[in-house]
C-alpha cells in the first residue's frame, strides 16, 4: 500500500498537505497537478475522511476514468469509494434521484449530433438561420453567461426567453434531453428546491481543469462545495472552450473571488523534453490573457524529442508521408503500443484521411472527433433503425427518420405533422399510420408518409436479428462512412447482443466518449481539442495551414477575433504538449480547392492539378511564434531523407 506522502517531495507535497479550505493551483501541463491532486485526496483517506464525501471532478469522461484509475492504483483503502466523475455525470445522478426529470416533465433520453442538427432546422426559421440558431443553443447550455460578468441563471433578453421556450416546448413534444443542459437544469432544480437537500454531503471538492467550466459549471461547483473545503486546479494558457462560454476568467480571479485563498503554482515540465518545452514556452509568450506568472521549467536530465516541421506540396503528399512514417516508426520501435501514437488535425477530413490511411496499411486506427461515428447520413440512419427497433416510439430517432435525405430534414412537414399532434393530442406514430392508411389527410406530408413505409420495411428485415448480425445488418461493412460506428457497435455487440442493452451502451459510448488508454493497440486520431489532459510518444498534428489553424470567423467584429486568436495560439500549444518523444508539425502547401473552402484554410491563389482546382496556401502562422530553437521547416523529400522513409 502506497502511504499518501511516500516518495513525496516539494511543491507536490505541499499541496498534498495543506489543510486549507481554499486551495488555487495554477500548473501547466505536464507538471503533474493530478498527480498531486491524488495524493491529497489520498491523505484525506488515510486521516479517516469517508471516501463518499470526497469528490474529484474533471471536464472529461476519459479524465474522469484516469482519475478512478489513479486512485485505485494507491491501494489506499476506500479509495475506489470517492466520488470521481464528471459534472455531467454527477448532474444526472442528483436529477435521477431527486426525481427531477418527472417534476419538470422532461425525459433524460439524450440527443445525439445528427438529432440535434433535426432540432436546429426546427427552429432555424424562427431564429435567423441555423448558424445563429446555434449560438443560441450554446448560451443556452451555459446558462446564458455568455460574458465573464455574467451569472448563470435564466434568460433575460427577449429574443433569449423566446429561444427558450421554443427550444423546451420541442424537447418535451420529442421526449428528449441535451447532454448541456445538465449542469443548468441542475442548478434551477436546487436553488429551486431547498429543502430537498438534492447536492449530496460533501467534506471536500477537488476540480480538475477549472478554466474549461462555463459559468453555469462554476456555479455548480461553488453550490457543491458550500459546506465543503474547495480545490481547484487550472491553467487559463490551457483554455480552449469559448465555443461552450468556458469561463477562464474563473482560475485568474479564483484567490479575489474567495479571500483567504492559498495559491500554488507548478511550473516544473515533467512530461515534455526541453526543446519542446522552449517552443510551447516561445508560443505561449505571445498569450496576452496569461496569468501564470513564469514559463515552464524543463527537466534537464531528459533527452530532446525528435521534432520536425514539414510542409508537403499536396494535401495528398501529406495524408501518404505521415501515415509511412506513422507505419514506419511503429515497426522499428515494436515495444511501443500503437495506442502511444497520436494524429491531431484541425479539421475532421483531414484527420478521417490519414485514419484510412493508416487503415489501409494494417493498422488500426480509429477517428475520436465529437461523434463523428454517427456523423454521415449512412452512419446515422442505421442508429435511428436500432433505437426505433428496440422502441418504436422513440419520437427524437422518429423525427431524424423522417428527415433524413432533405437538406432541412423536412423542416415544414414535420412541423405540420407535429402541429396536428398537438392540436388532438394524438402520437407521432398513430398519425403516420392514419396518414398511410389514408384515413386523415396532411397537407405536404406524403415525403413523411413515404420513410415511413420504408421504416416498416427496413424493421422487419431486422426483426429477430441480435448481436453481430444485428450489427452487420444496420451497417454493412461494404459501406466505408459506417466503419467507425460499426467497429464501435461490434466491440460492444460481441458482449452484449441483446438490442436493448446494446443500444444503451452505444448510445453512451457515442454521446460520453471515453478514449482508450495509451496501452491499446488503437491509433487515435481526433482534434486538437480532444487531446487535451493525453500524454503520447508520438503526437502528429496535421493540417497545420493558415485558416484552419488558427481559424478566426471573418465575419466576427475586431475584438472577437483577438480573443478568438489567442484561444486558437492556446490550441496549438496544448497539441504540441501532448508529445514525449516524437513531434511532427505539418501542413501541405496546396489542396483540392473544395477542400480549402470547407476546412477554411486562406488561399493566397488558384491553380489546376491534373485538371482539377486546387488552392495554394500557406503554413500556420504560429510557426513564426515557436522562438529561435524551433527546427526549420522540411520539404517531403528532405525530411524522408532524414527519418529514412523511401
Amino acid at each position: 500500500m502506497t502511504t499518501w506522502d511516500q516518495g513525496l517531495t516539494g511543491i507536490h507535497k505541499n499541496l498534498a498537505e495543506d489543510s486549507a479550505p481554499l486551495v488555487h493551483v495554477l500548473a501547466g501541463p505536464g507538471t503533474g497537478k493530478t498527480f498531486g491532486m491524488m495524493r491529497r485526496v489520498a491523505r484525506l483517506l488515510e486521516q479517516g475522511i469517508p471516501p463518499k464525501r470526497i469528490l474529484a471532478v474533471s471536464f472529461t469522461r476519459t479524465a474522469a476514468r484516469d482519475l478512478r484509475e489513479q486512485l485505485e492504483a494507491l491501494g489506499i483503502p476506500g479509495a475506489d469509494g470517492v466520488r470521481a466523475s464528471t459534472l455531467h455525470s454527477l448532474c444526472f445522478s442528483i436529477l435521477g434521484t431527486q426525481q427531477a426529470f418527472a417534476f419538470t416533465k422532461r425525459s433524460p433520453r439524450p440527443l445525439l449530433s445528427f438529432e440535434i442538427d433535426c432540432l436546429e432546422s426546427d427552429l432555424a426559421g424562427s431564429f435567423g438561420g441555423k448558424r445563429k440558431t446555434q449560438k443560441l443553443l450554446d448560451a443556452y447550455e451555459a446558462g446564458w453567461a455568455r460574458l465573464q460578468h455574467e451569472e448563470a441563471g435564466h434568460a433575460k433578453a427577449a429574443e433569449d426567453q423566446e429561444f427558450e421556450n421554443k427550444l423546451l416546448s420541442w424537447l418535451r413534444f420529442y421526449e428528449a434531453m441535451l447532454i448541456g443542459e445538465l449542469v443548468p437544469l441542475t442548478l434551477d432544480f436546487v436553488k429551486s428546491n431547498p429543502a430537498l437537500g438534492a447536492i449530496p454531503p460533501l467534506d471536500h471538492v477537488l476540480v480538475d481543469e477549472y478554466q474549461d467550466l462555463n459559468k453555469a459549471d462554476q456555479s455548480l461547483v461553488k453550490l457543491l462545495a458550500a459546506s465543503a473545503a474547495l480545490l481547484v486546479i487550472g491553467d487559463d494558457n490551457q483554455s480552449i472552450y469559448s465555443f461552450r462560454h468556458a469561463n477562464p476568467e474563473g482560475i485568474r480571479t479564483f484567490p479575489s473571488d474567495f479571500p483567504g485563498t492559498k495559491t500554488y503554482t507548478i511550473e516544473d515540465c515533467r512530461r515534455c523534453p526541453p526543446n519542446i518545452v522552449a517552443i510551447s514556452n516561445a508560443l505561449i509568450a505571445h498569450d496576452p490573457y496569461t496569468s501564470r506568472p513564469s514559463p515552464l521549467k524543463p527537466d534537464l536530465t531528459k533527452g530532446p524529442a525528435a521534432v520536425w516541421v514539414v510542409q508537403h506540396s499536396t494535401l495528398q503528399e501529406e495524408i501518404e508521408a505521415v501515415s509511412d512514417f506513422i507505419h514506419h516508426y511503429l515497426s522499428t520501435h515494436e515495444e511501443i503500443n500503437p495506442g502511444r501514437v497520436l494524429v491531431l488535425a484541425p479539421r475532421r477530413f483531414i484527420g478521417n484521411l490519414i485514419k484510412d490511411a493508416l487503415i489501409a496499411r494494417g493498422r488500426n486506427a480509429l477517428s475520436y472527433f465529437q461523434e463523428d461515428s454517427v456523423s454521415s447520413p449512412a452512419a446515422a440512419e442505421g442508429f435511428s433503425l436500432l433505437t426505433l427497433l428496440v422502441n418504436g416510439t422513440d419520437r427524437a430517432a422518429l423525427r431524424a427518420w423522417l428527415g433524413f435525405g432533405s437538406q432541412d430534414f423536412r423542416s415544414g412537414a414535420i412541423g405540420r405533422l407535429r402541429k396536428h399532434c398537438e392540436a388532438t393530442g394524438a402520437g407521432v406514430v398513430d398519425v403516420l399510420k392514419e396518414l398511410a392508411g389514408g384515413s386523415i389527410k396532411i397537407p405536404h406530408t406524403k415525403p413523411l408518409v413515404d420513410r415511413w413505409g420504408e421504416l416498416q420495411l427496413r424493421l422487419g428485415a431486422l426483426a429477430g436479428l441480435t448481436g453481430l448480425p444485428l450489427v452487420e445488418a444496420l451497417w454493412p461493412a461494404a459501406a466505408p462512412d459506417v466503419m467507425d460506428v460499426r467497429l464501435l457497435a461490434s466491440r460492444l455487440a460481441s458482449e452484449i447482443p441483446d438490442p436493448t442493452e446494446l443500444l444503451n451502451e452505444l448510445r453512451a459510448a457515442i454521446t460520453q466518449p471515453e478514449l482508450p488508454g495509451s496501452d491499446s493497440d488503437v491509433i487515435q486520431v481526433m482534434s486538437l481539442h480532444k487531446s487535451k489532459g493525453l500524454t503520447r510518444d508520438l503526437v502528429v498534428v496535421a493540417g497545420c495551414m493558415a485558416g484552419t489553424l488558427p481559424f478566426v470567423d471573418t465575419d466576427d467584429p475586431a475584438e472577437v477575433k483577438t480573443t478568438k486568436l489567442a484561444e486558437q495560439r492556446r490550441l496549438f500549444y496544448v497539441a504540441i504538449t501532448r508529445a514525449t518523444k516524437v513531434l511532427l508539425i505539418s501542413a501541405a502547401a496546396s489542396l483540392p480547392l473544395a477542400d480549402a473552402l470547407r476546412g477554411g484554410a486562406t488561399v493566397s491563389k488558384k491553380m489546376f492539378i491534373d485538371g482539377k482546382p486546387h488552392a495554394v496556401t500557406s503554413f500556420t502562422p504560429f510557426l513564426g511564434e515557436l522562438g529561435p530553437t524551433a527546427p526549420i521547416p522540411l520539404s517531403t523529400a528532405a525530411w524522408k531523407s532524414q527519418v529514412g522513409l523511401p
